[in-house]
Parts: C-alpha cells; structure tokens; sequence
C-alpha cells in the first residue's frame, strides 16, 4: 500500500512565472507604504539586491515565521517578498513595530496579492499528464494554500487535461506546515543538515496531523506515505523524520545543502522531472 501526497504550489506549478503578478502587486503596495510612486527606481533595486544576496547564500537566509527560522527564504517569490519587504521598511524607517509588519506582511498583502495569481496558473511540465496517471491510486494534495484556490488551479489544468479533476476532492488546504509547535512531542524536535548552521524544526504538529488524518483513513502508517515537494524543509522534513519516503522537485533555486542532503538519504529522492513521480512512489 502507498499513500501518495503532493504539495501544489512551486511542486506542480512555476512557482516563478506564476508568482510574477504577486511581487509586481507587492512591490506596488510597499512603494505605496514608503511614500514611493509605483515603479521606484530605489525601492526595486532594493528588492533585486535582497533577491541577489538570497541567491548567493541561502543557508544564511531563512524566512521567519513568528520569530523562528523555519524554510530557506529564496525558493519561491512568496518567501523571498518577507525579507525584501523587511529591508524596504527598514531603509525607509516605515513600520517599525514587528507584530504591525507581521500582520501586514503575513496577512493583508500575501493575501491580497497571491489572488492576483489565481486566474492564470502556470503549470511544470509534465504537471498535467502526471496527474492524470494518478487516478486509481489514493493520491492527495496538502497545501499552505486555500483549498478552494488549489482546487480550482486544479479544475482548470483539468479543462487542458481532461482525468485530473478527481483530485479537486482530495485537497487539503491550509496545512500550517511553517508553524513549529515545541510542546508536541510526536517527533524529533531537530535535523541537523550538513551545510546548514542552524538545525530544521520538525516539529510542525498541524502538518503532522492532516498527514496522519489521511494515513488512518487509509489503514496506513508512515511507512506507506510518499511526500513530493519543492521545499525539503517545509514539505519534506518532517514526514521523512516519522518513516516517509520523500521527493522533492527541484528548481533552479534549490539550495545545494538540500540536495546533497536528498542525495544521500536512502528514503529520499531528487524530482528533476515531473515525470518520475510515479515510479518513484508506486514503482
């Protein structure tokens, strides 16, 4: 028996090309928030130097999240916009109060501009054809994202590819896979990852608890589960910890640490292609 669960955004889309109208929309709103016309010269070329900076060392540049370092901050447009933002507040001196930014940058403007992203989905290669190839199987998608967002990205692949719309039932939303929670104690609390100074937190019970939802469901155990997704430390870490086996899909922006550390790992795998998803778990 395998349980498959797949992450969505960044995993079976372009997380890039899909994410454009979001910092675009982001940066808009923060030139409004600095006193800046849309467009400022100085306000992008902070973000382009804070995207630079990510680039060149991920391994010193986590994203926080309610104080703690808990993913990479340069996988995605969607993490990297936390500490663009910060620096753009900072070099402006606008907003200083951590729980005002946290609420703005974590609440208000992701919100308002990741529905800019909704009506033109951008889908990785091969997306649709591999998701197709999973019906039959008990296949699921747990996502950071809203369901309904998902499921309808998933809905319109479908009109392309007609056999994926199945999975519109089968997605769990609102994971909370960034939240830490240190008084459980149904896992390790660190992973120590070569290359990286300070450890992963494991300890992501909301995660944990949907996975384990879907896993009794199905009479099945950690050792069954298969987990594919784009970033080790938020999708993967954990369920590999508890006895999973894990995929993670690459990108030009994956840190090195992560896949050496994939690299090596007897449950684990590199994804460089879509198209391997399926041998990988049920072959």
């Amino acid at each position: 028996m395998t349980v498959l669960v797949l992450d969505f955004d960044g995993t079976m889309t372009d997380a890039e090309a899909e994410g454009r109208p979001f910092r675009d929309g982001y940066l808009e709103d923060l030139c409004a928030l600095v006193g800046r016309p849309v467009g400022d010269a100085d306000v992008l070329a902070i973000a382009d130097e804070v995207e630079a900076e990510l680039a060149r060392s991920p391994e010193q540049h986590p994203f926080l999240w309610m104080g703690r370092a808990v993913a990479p901050a340069t996988v995605d447009p969607y993490l990297r916009m936390v500490p663009i933002s910060h620096r753009i507040l900072d070099r402006f001196d606008v907003l200083p109060s951590p729980t005002d930014r946290g609420r703005l940058l974590g609440s208000v403007l992701y919100k308002y501009n990741y529905a800019k992203t909704l009506g033109h989905p951008v889908f990785r290669a091969g997306a649709g054809d591999v998701l197709r190839s999973l019906s039959g199987t008990d296949a699921w998608i747990v996502t950071n994202s809203d369901t309904h967002a998902v499921a309808g990205k998933v809905a319109a692949l479908d009109r392309e590819f007609p056999g994926v719309v199945w999975l519109t039932s089968r997605v769990r939303g609102h994971a909370r896979k960034f939240d830490v929670d240190d008084a459980w104690t149904g896992a390790d609390a660190e992973l120590v990852l070569p290359g990286l100074a300070r450890p992963v937190l494991l300890r992501r019970r909301a995660y944990h608890d949907i996975l384990s939802e879907i896993l009794r469901a199905a009479g099945a155990t950690f050792a069954d589960l298969v987990v594919i997704g784009d970033i080790f430390e938020l999708d993967l870490a954990m369920p590999l910890a508890m006895g999973a086996r894990v995929g993670l899909v690459s990108s030009g922006r994956t840190p090195a640490y992560e896949r050496a550390y994939v690299e090596a790992h007897p449950r684990a795998r590199m994804i460089d292609s879509l198209a391997d998803i399926p041998a990988f778990a049920f072959g």
